[in-house]
């Protein structure tokens, strides 16, 4: 990854130098894109970088990569809304009691002696 490239088309070319010359000499398997500017707009030009150093594999590289099943990202990456998750379920015999841990928001509750 490149460190905070910058923003706007000079961030994207820094990145797009520096990771796609990496990604040619074969080094590396992760991207990470890192811009001066909302996280939302890092995603392209990752996936881009992703697709291009793709078309360079060969051989066992090639056929490996063929053989990962197609991705499909359907989230919307602009959308700022609290995520909603599955609390764990309390079953008899465990040992920790979760109830009270455990908003049924996810967040955790927590309480402290005004001593501490």
């Amino acid at each position: 990854g490149v460190t905070e490239a910058g923003e706007g088309e000079d961030g994207r070319m820094k990145s797009a130098i520096g990771i796609g010359t990496l990604l040619a000499d074969g080094l590396g398997d992760t991207i990470r894109v890192s811009l001066t500017e909302d996280p939302e707009y890092e995603y392209a030009p990752c996936n881009r970088l992703a697709e291009l150093a793709g078309t360079l594999l060969e051989g066992e590289a090639r056929q490996a990569q063929q053989s990962v099943p197609a991705y499909e990202d359907t989230r919307d990456v602009t959308l700022f809304t609290r995520q909603r998750g599955r609390l764990p379920a309390q079953r008899e015999g465990d040992v920790l009691d979760y109830r009270g841990l455990l908003h049924r928001d996810g967040s955790v509750l927590s309480a402290l002696p005004l001593a501490e």
